[in-house]
């Protein structure tokens, strides 16, 4: 008798600690216990910069992030018109690590989800810059309309969930965009104006595949001048085999126009080029 109220008293306590206040905070609810999202952010290429150099260069309220779970079909992650999470921004960034606020947790019984992010994030449904919002089987777009100092960035991370805690989602940024850069030391002061002609400056970003795509409308960039010898940059879309330059000469009756290509292959996204006209 005396060893079966000891074990009704120790299950007793057991119970009381397993539900305690300390671990309210981090689990809300007894049972099966919710398992902590833990997401980190990282960058693509770090060595190829754009106008957001780093992750640091940003601001935890700059990311737009979405949470998809597994559908009925295991390793299938369907859109629907209510996602886990739709558009939330994290409240920081902790060194690489995001924190939300309430705190993200997987769901329970060990269905997993993925993670996607783009940079800069937008609540706006219509204008310059705006999200189209998911449907059944639908990804939401980021839309956006380009004037040359414009970043734009895309991640989707590897489907994690509750039965490996401890683990951390990667959410790997991937620059959009293409930077050009000009050296203009040969003309010096004679520059009057320099611009990319038929740029386009409209485009669409599928949430799930991060693929764009471009209107037909364009427009001509103008590159202001950093200093007597260069330009400041400009992003232009990628995946390009070329631009046109027009530059304005002091006291030539015409612009002279150049022909500006990478040495193979199209413009890279995430990847700066300098370029020296004279």
């Amino acid at each position: 008798m005396k060893l079966s109220i000891r074990l009704l008293t120790g299950i007793a306590l057991l119970s009381l600690t397993s539900c305690g206040n300390d671990l309210e905070e981090e689990f809300p609810a007894c049972g099966e216990l919710p398992v902590p999202v833990r997401l980190a952010v990282a960058e693509m290429n770090p060595k190829t910069r754009a106008i957001v150099n780093t992750i640091s260069d940003i601001t935890a309220s700059s990311l737009g992030i979405y949470e998809v779970a597994e559908g009925t079909t295991s390793g299938t992650f369907p859109w629907t018109p209510s996602p886990l999470q739709t558009n939330i921004a994290p409240s920081g960034i902790s060194g690489n690590q995001l924190t939300f606020s309430p705190k993200l947790y997987y769901p329970m019984g060990g269905k997993r989800v993925v993670f996607y992010g783009y940079y800069p994030r937008t609540t706006a449904s219509s204008g310059a810059n705006y999200i189209t919002a998911p449907g059944n089987g639908i990804a939401p777009t980021y839309n956006f309309t380009l004037s040359g100092q414009e970043d734009i960035m895309y991640a989707a991370s590897t489907p994690n969930g509750s039965y490996t805690p401890g683990g951390t989602a990667i959410l790997t940024f991937n620059h959009k965009l293409t930077q050009i850069q000009l050296n203009t030391s040969l003309l010096g002061s004679l520059l009057t104006s320099v611009k990319i002609l038929g740029v386009r400056n409209t485009g669409s970003m599928n949430m799930e595949t991060g693929i764009i795509t471009y209107g037909s409308s364009t427009i001509d960039i103008t590159f202001t001048k950093a200093s007597l010898t260069a330009t400041n940059p400009l992003m232009v879309p990628a995946d390009v085999p070329s631009y046109i330059l027009e530059a304005s000469i002091l006291g030539a009756l015409l612009p002279r126009k150049y022909l500006i290509k990478p040495t193979s292959g199209n413009f890279l996204a995430g990847t700066v080029y300098t370029i020296s006209i004279n």
